[in-house]
């Protein structure tokens, strides 16, 4: 495999690796992804995968191209946060046939992703980073194991993967890859990007106000009884489990072997200062992690006959199924050789438990269920193969006040504090206009309104922009000297930017960083031209058919 066969850690990426990494996060996590939608079920009805969907480009797209479509957005982005591909958001049908556009634009156009380039954003990816930032292949080898290879992958499903969201970020690049950026375009973006803000912001922390709150029994019961959601209990699951455990044996190890291991991975054995572990201060630790050897073959086997005698007994009588659904499960489980155990009470708050056979992967799948005698699919889980057949479902019902009191009371305070918070906050904003003296004015007052004056600080427009966690930062960008910004409450509490002065960058500070922000600037001018292909592409696709929903 590209990455597998590396021996060294990569420790920087070039211009173009950030690009297309920063494509895949930003066009695809968030323009793909529609919260609350459940992948698994869109692709039912009665079209086979080789229906046609629609067409792009003269080409047909069928229901398997939306189909692989989603199924590539959700391996690269599940990677990314270093997430099992079964637990990660699936892309709605309307995104997922966009994406599959895109995917046939590309075969349409020859458009290629090189080794190099998957291999570069494979080792972009947050989840295989050690704590320096550096490509790890210890934390990538391990996402394989416990993530890749429960759910039937490898790394070369994994890398088709990001080869084909790379060639379909490449399709809006094709005519922007000639950009040119003026030197006029240039030296005003620089400068302008290189502009330094000085500011202090202003917060309004709900809890400072927690000693004006005083709440009495009767509030707190008002409070109960006005918001029975907020006091549900969790859905209960009973059950039973059908599991066959992966076998753990111990790989006999050389010390050669295990000096030659050290050897190739000594990234992983660098602090943060740069000076290397010693061999023999970590020897122990590396024989304990290759000396265990999981074997998965015969456990996924087990589960894979279980599952396909289970589903072919149920289509062969579902009369019977439906009479004792639980029958049914044993007979089948024991043909195959898994073990039956009886889950009571099982939550999306259950403790994962490896006695018990749960993991968080059967959590997941078990709180998915809503009917008796419904049953999970093959769950691939840390340490073996399960099924789980629910028996019996408690609703989610109003817990006694006497369970909930303190929660109940938690969160009444916290909303009497926001609307304090909210209402200090309120109060700066009328007063700042009548303020002559600022920001020494300001702060007093804010002070007064039990607020915080945080020190100032000071950052060019390229490092506020380039921060998507820092607050405020519209606030920052837009507010004139001098003045008090509007509140910003997107962090929760409320929160001001007081903008003290604007000062152009050096002529020294534009020279170290006139190569870098030329670059960057082309960058910006190709997405704006890049999104209007996208978009052309899209709108010039058809949708011939739609599968009918149950």
């Amino acid at each position: 495999m590209i990455i597998q066969k590396m021996n060294n850690v990569l420790v920087k990426h070039g211009k173009v690796t950030f690009a297309i990494f920063t494509a895949v996060i930003i066009v695809s996590f968030v323009w793909f992804f529609t919260p609350g939608v459940d992948g698994s079920l869109l692709f039912g009805g009665n079209a086979g995968m080789g229906s046609q969907y629609g067409a792009v480009l003269g080409k047909k797209v069928t229901y398997g191209d939306v189909s692989n479509a989603r199924q590539v957005v959700s391996m690269v982005r599940a990677a990314t946060y270093g997430l099992s591909p079964n637990r990660v958001q699936s892309p709605d049908e309307d995104a997922s046939f966009q994406a599959a556009l895109l995917i046939k634009a590309a075969d349409v156009l020859n458009v290629q992703a090189s080794d190099k380039e998957v291999a570069d954003l494979i080792q972009s990816l947050p989840a295989f980073m050690n704590e320096d930032g550096k490509f790890s292949q210890e934390r990538y080898l391990k996402y394989k194991n416990d993530y890749l290879a429960p759910s039937g992958l490898g790394f070369a499903d994994l890398e088709e993967a990001v080869r084909t969201m790379i060639r379909m970020q490449k399709v809006p690049m094709l005519t922007s890859t000639n950009v040119i950026v003026t030197d006029d375009e240039a030296k005003t973006g620089i400068e302008n990007l290189l502009q330094k803000i000085t500011y202090h912001m202003v917060t309004f922390d709900h809890e400072a106000f927690e000693d004006q709150v005083k709440l009495e029994d009767a509030e707190i019961k008002d409070f109960y009884a006005a918001n029975p959601n907020l006091f549900l209990s969790e859905p209960e699951s009973d059950g039973l489990l059908a599991f066959v455990a992966y076998t753990v044996k111990k790989n006999e190890l050389t010390d050669d072997q295990i000096k030659d291991y050290y050897e190739a991975n000594k990234a992983i054995f660098t602090k943060a200062d740069g000076t290397e572990q010693a061999f023999d201060d970590v020897k122990d630790d590396i024989r304990k992690e290759l000396e265990t050897v999981v074997e998965r073959d015969a456990a996924e086997e087990a589960g894979r006959a279980f599952n396909k005698s289970f589903r072919e007994a149920i289509r062969a009588d579902k009369e019977a199924f439906q009479a004792d659904p639980q029958k049914l499960f044993r007979e089948e489980a024991e043909k195959a050789g898994l073990i039956i155990s009886e889950v009571k009470n099982l939550t999306a708050q259950t403790a994962t438990d490896e006695d018990l056979h749960i993991d968080s992967n059967l959590i997941h799948a078990v709180t998915e269920l809503k009917n008796v005698g419904s049953y999970t699919n093959l769950q691939f889980g840390e340490h073996g193969v399960s099924m789980f057949l629910m028996t019996a479902r408690r609703p989610a019902v109003v817990q006694p006040f006497e369970d909930v009191k303190e929660v109940a009371q938690k969160r009444l305070l916290a909303q009497r504090e926001y609307a304090l918070a909210d209402e200090a906050a309120s109060q700066l904003a009328l007063k700042a206009l009548d303020l002559k003296n600022a920001p020494a004015e300001i702060e007093e007052l804010v002070k007064t309104l039990k607020g915080t004056w945080h020190a100032e600080v000071t950052r060019t427009r390229f490092e506020i922009e380039g921060n998507p966690y820092l607050p405020c930062t519209n606030e920052i960008l837009t507010t004139d000297v001098g003045k008090l910004s509007s509140p910003d409450k997107s962090f929760g509490d409320p929160a001001f930017i007081f903008v003290t002065a604007h000062m152009p960058a050096t002529a020294e500070e534009i020279a170290e960083k006139k190569e870098t922000l030329a670059l960057e600037l082309k960058y910006r001018k190709q997405e704006v031209v890049s999104r209007g292909l996208q978009g052309w592409v899209i709108e010039s696709a058809t949708v011939v058919n739609r599968r009918t929903q149950e």
